[in-house]
């Protein structure tokens, strides 16, 4: 299947960036962030949770802070 996609100049620079970064070329690492969002799509609130732990992607707030947004929910 062939797949054509238009990016904004900004996104297609930050894209091409990270690609370059990581040694693929553009079309390998949006193949690559298709198929890790695809694979994502089936896991649980709780496995992405602890998959954002695992890799740091954490926001460290209080418990004051915590209780505000649960309080915000109702």
């Amino acid at each position: 299947m062939r797949l054509q996609v238009v990016l904004d100049d900004a996104l297609g620079r930050q894209i091409q960036n990270k690609a370059n970064d990581l040694g693929f070329s553009i079309s390998a690492y949006v193949r690559y962030l298709l198929k890790k969002s695809l694979n994502n799509s089936n896991k649980s609130g709780l496995d992405l949770a602890l998959d954002d732990l695992k890799n740091g992607n954490v926001e460290e707030i209080t418990l004051a802070e915590f209780n505000k947004q649960i309080e915000d929910l109702y």
